[in-house]
């Protein structure tokens, strides 16, 4: 998505400046929200329609940044918010009930942005400080730029030996050495969840669509950016389901996106590359000690041979020389492609190695396998869906195969998204390319900001993705398998009483099975009261160490899970006090023995009920 600023106020207006029908996805987004019956964001620009504040949610101020250069991609008529006009400011945004907020205004036609709609950094709200609705607190003072660490003790991208990393630390070498790409250092199975939104560790919501992720010193590393697009900003995790946030990594004079950042294995330096200023941009190059910061700033500002660029992203290719992948404005918007090898030390531009003719394309990202590499965009759709299609060579210099649709069953818009970037988790046994796409305008089944999907290649190498709402990720052999509730939920068919419900919402909803299609047709829901539990009998006591919640709008926003043999006596094995909406609660804990599960909700989200679309209970190796 292409991103231009108008005036130097505390939102940026849409900027456009020559009729061109080229759209592409903006941070002048149409809002969207993140649960049922949730707030809206006020309209992009000028003649857009307000966005409307739902229940349980608190304005934020959230801001669009518009495209230059395009006609307006209108969202009228979407639930999710009003449609930006050209040339107009954001509105006011609010969460919806309890959740939180999501970008406003529609972004006009001519490229797309790398960004989409973090929450405004600042400061990292204490446990529990939201309001009694679940709405966020309003942007505000967080912390300093992360930890850092010395310059050269950190390795490039992870690497990974037997047990997945390079040392016990999970992949730091002596001072200056690195590792191969890829490690996540012991970690073995996690659960990657679709549909539903993330969250860090305090409650706030994580929005680095558009972003870049990495791996270090067995941390994974979540880039991107929040609305204005000035603040970059970095979480990390070791598990891939529990986000840290780091603070501001880089405050930047200009917005900036399409964010990626690489460790140079010769100058022990992190170098982050940026689509900087506006929709026809400069290349913008900061550097670091540490992969959390501080960057450079401001970065430098380079043109591409004289011309100016749209959508971008940086890739190392295994033998340490990085590569810019972009489209390049030289004989207009989004009309050709191009593939530049960067110097040794990623700060200047080398070597053009292959220029595309390739209309109507954005998002370019870049990945190798065995040999062969692979060069994906979507197609110049604003902020709508879009179908990815892919271009092979085995020389950077071509030739290059024609565009190849990517194979996505059942959907042409893979899987209401827009593609963003592949990421390789390289392990004992095999390496998983995972697909990180954008979902800009969550609705109905289609949840969350962030849909990662595992890719299937067939002898000839090529890539499917087949959807998954749930499925295993095994970092250190780099290996991936479906999730199968059927024969690993333990609470799958049990009887499940509720301390009330609400209507048709059945506690016997949330141990029933369901598939991605049809998973918000069911839910339990309360009475619009505190205290309130939901109860699973697994019919008689066994072990178990996890429990996975999945979370409708009306959500709690502080509550424990707890086990027990006779239903009598309980014990906490988790609790929290920053539930939000539409969330996984993912926990495991010691193994213990039980025959009854239950959840015990001691303040809602909001002013309804609690609400869950499933509960399962698990005995994990």
């Amino acid at each position: 998505m292409n991103t231009t600023p108008k005036t130097p106020l505390l939102v940026l207006a849409l900027l456009v400046s020559t009729p061109i029908a080229i759209g592409c996805s903006s941070y002048g987004a149409s809002p969207t929200t993140n649960a049922a019956g949730g707030n809206t964001g006020a309209a992009g620009a000028a003649g857009g329609t307000a966005g409307t504040t739902g229940a349980g949610g608190q304005p934020t101020g959230g801001s669009t940044v518009g495209e230059s250069g395009g006609t307006p991609v209108s969202t009228s008529g979407v639930a999710t918010g009003g449609a930006g006009a050209t040339g107009g400011a954001a509105g006011q945004g609010a969460s919806p009930a309890g959740g939180n907020p999501e970008t406003g205004g529609t972004s006009s036609a001519g490229g797309t942005s790398k960004i989409g709609g973090t929450p405004a950094t600042g400061g990292t709200p204490e446990p529990g400080g939201a309001t009694a609705t679940g709405g966020r607190g309003s942007p505000g003072g967080r912390g300093a730029p992360g930890g850092t660490t010395a310059t050269g003790g950190m390795p490039p991208r992870g690497g990974s030996t037997a047990a997945g990393g390079t040392t016990a630390a999970g992949g730091t070498t002596a001072a200056g050495g690195t590792t191969a790409t890829g490690g996540a250092g012991t970690l073995g199975w996690v659960t990657i969840h679709n549909d539903f939104f993330i969250y860090d560790t305090t409650g706030a919501l994580l929005q680095v669509r558009s972003g870049a992720l990495d791996k270090y010193n067995g941390l994974f590393y979540w880039y991107g950016s929040p609305p204005p697009a000035t603040d970059q900003v970095a979480y990390t995790s070791p598990d891939l389901v529990h986000w840290t946030y780091k603070g501001v990594i880089a405050k930047l004079p200009k917005d900036a996106n399409r964010m990626d950042v690489l460790y140079n294995d010769t100058t022990k330096k992190w170098v982050m590359f940026l689509k900087y200023i506006g929709n026809a941009a400069f290349l913008g190059i900061s550097t670091a000690d540490a992969p959390e910061g501080p960057f450079t700033v401001p970065p430098s500002q380079t043109l591409v041979d004289g011309y100016s660029i749209g959508d971008m992203s940086a890739w190392k290719d295994d033998d340490g020389k990085a590569y810019l992948a972009y489209v390049w404005d030289k004989t207009g918007p989004n009309r050709q492609h191009g593939i530049y090898r960067m110097s040794a030390d990623y700060l200047t531009l080398d070597t053009q190695m292959y220029l595309f003719d390739v209309p109507s394309r954005e998002a370019p990202h870049m990945f190798k396998r065995n040999g062969t590499y692979y060069y994906g965009v979507s197609e110049t759709n604003g902020i709508d869906p879009s179908a990815t299609r892919y271009y092979t060579a085995t020389n950077l210099t071509g030739p290059w195969s024609g565009a190849t649709m990517l194979v996505t069953p059942g959907s042409s818009t893979t899987y209401e998204t827009q593609c963003d970037f592949v990421f390789p988790f390289a392990g004992t046994d095999g390496t998983v390319y995972m697909l990180d796409a954008d979902r800009w305008k969550p609705s109905g089944n289609f949840m969350g900001n962030y849909v990662w999907l595992p890719y299937d290649f067939s002898a000839t190498g090529a890539p499917t993705a087949n959807y998954y709402q749930d499925w295993d990720l095994n970092v250190a052999a780099g290996t991936w398998r479906q999730f199968d509730r059927t024969t690993r939920d333990l609470a799958l068919g049990k009887t499940a009483t509720a301390s009330t419900t609400n209507g048709a919402n059945a506690a016997s909803s949330v141990t029933k099975a369901t598939t991605y299609q049809n998973y918000t047709a069911t839910r339990w829901e309360s009475a619009a009261s505190d205290p309130q539990t939901i109860m699973v009998d697994l019919g008689s006591a066994m072990e178990i160490d996890r429990v996975i919640l999945k979370w409708y709008s009306n959500y709690g926003k502080a509550f424990k899970i707890q086990v027990s043999t006779d239903s009598t006596t309980w014990t906490d094995v988790f609790s929290t006090t920053v539930g939000a909406s539409y969330s996984v609660t993912d926990e495991k804990f010691a193994k213990t023995t039980a025959r009854y599960v239950r959840m015990n909700g001691t303040q809602r989200g909001n002013a309804n009920g609690y609400s869950l679309f499933a509960f399962m209970v698990l005995n994990d190796p």
